[in-house]
């Protein structure tokens, strides 16, 4: 006798095979049991992975479309995947230098860093079975909402350093004093490559180290109170938890560290729930009223990783002469000025 399997879920009736595809905790949900602390509070320890094809904006010809359909999650897969095998084909040996893929090579020539390098993963972020067009649910039309321009808190103030005058005016990341693209957060996203995570777990506090840049962010469980008068990397973080959401504000940024132009104002709330073995449901709130018109809400999944796989150490720094370059070129080029006048 042939019995044949269906599972509802928001996508409509499906096979067991593709229930399969949309990840265990569809299917086991009901038999799955949170794994708790002594304490009995929910498990988050482990090392996780935020990576995703998704944007943190959503595309603004889709609109307030949030949901997207399988066929067109299908087409995207497909098309990433044809990029990376036009980009891990064999270089053409005759073209011409500074030729990119429109010249018919494998267009790395015009890259910083060639597909080898990336791990935005392959996937598209999928959170209760449905496809997500943005990481940003919130505003509708999955924007950030700015005041004003929105490029103002990008321009440097006067009398402040320079690009090219000392390494002050370079970039956070770029001086391995914090991973770029906020992936250390809060609110922690995903980047190019190294989108792993360390979380170790107590009564008292969670710490949740970020592989890029190694850097650990301490989060006070309980605690009344923000600390006052320090502007640290990645805020002062203060958790408690709601039944079995751990609940995280910050607040406190230095101001050379900013989430898409913020301010050092800026307060994120966010959201860890464990949903499944292997999954953290992550959401987070940026609030910036002198920045942003509204607040700003993001989810994300993350991915549990093989126990067998671990978390290695980003060497930020370790054979890298971009920066004495850098510099050194902009002190090349003054003496040329100067002995042109």
């Amino acid at each position: 006798m042939n019995i044949k399997v269906l599972v509802r879920t928001p996508l409509g009736p499906i096979g067991l095979a593709a229930a399969l595809l949309l990840g265990p905790s569809l299917l086991f949900a009901q038999d799955w049991e949170t794994p708790r602390t002594a304490s009995g509070k929910p498990d988050l320890q482990g090392v996780w992975t935020n990576k995703t094809l998704t944007p943190l904006s959503r595309p603004k010809e889709l609109g307030e479309t949030l949901i997207l359909s399988e066929q067109t999650v299908e087409r995207m897969v497909t098309d990433n995947q044809s990029y990376l095998n036009a980009e891990y084909s064999a270089s053409n040996p005759d073209r011409e230098a500074g030729a990119g893929a429109q010249a018919g090579d494998d267009g790395d020539t015009n890259d910083g860093y060639n597909e080898f390098w990336k791990d935005v993963g392959t996937d598209i972020l999928r959170i209760n079975g449905q496809f997500r067009s943005s990481i940003l649910i919130e505003p509708a039309d999955g924007q950030i909402p700015y005041i004003g321009d929105p490029m103002a808190r990008f321009r440097r103030a006067q009398g402040a350093p320079g690009p090219y005058d000392g390494p002050e005016g370079r970039p956070l990341a770029e001086r391995c004093l914090l991973s770029f693209g906020s992936h250390s957060g809060p609110p922690m996203l995903p980047v190019m490559y190294n989108n792993n995570y360390q979380f170790v777990q107590t009564d008292d506090y969670v710490m949740i180290l970020a592989e890029m840049a190694h850097d650990a962010r301490i989060i006070r469980i309980g605690d009344d109170e923000h600390m006052n008068g320090m502007e640290k990397w990645m805020g002062d973080s203060v958790g408690y938890w709601q039944e079995d959401t751990l609940i995280v504000v910050t607040k406190g940024f230095n101001s050379q560290q900013n989430f898409r132009g913020s301010s050092e104002n800026m307060v994120v709330t966010e959201r860890f729930s464990r949903i499944a073995d292997k999954e953290i449901l992550y959401r987070f709130t940026v609030e910036d009223s002198e920045t942003f018109s509204e607040a700003v809400t993001g989810e994300l999944l993350f991915s549990g990783r093989p126990m067998q796989e671990s978390m290695y150490e980003y060497a930020c720094h370790e054979g890298n002469y971009a920066l004495a370059g850098i510099l050194a070129g902009a002190r090349r080029l003054e003496q040329q000025q100067g002995a042109e006048k």
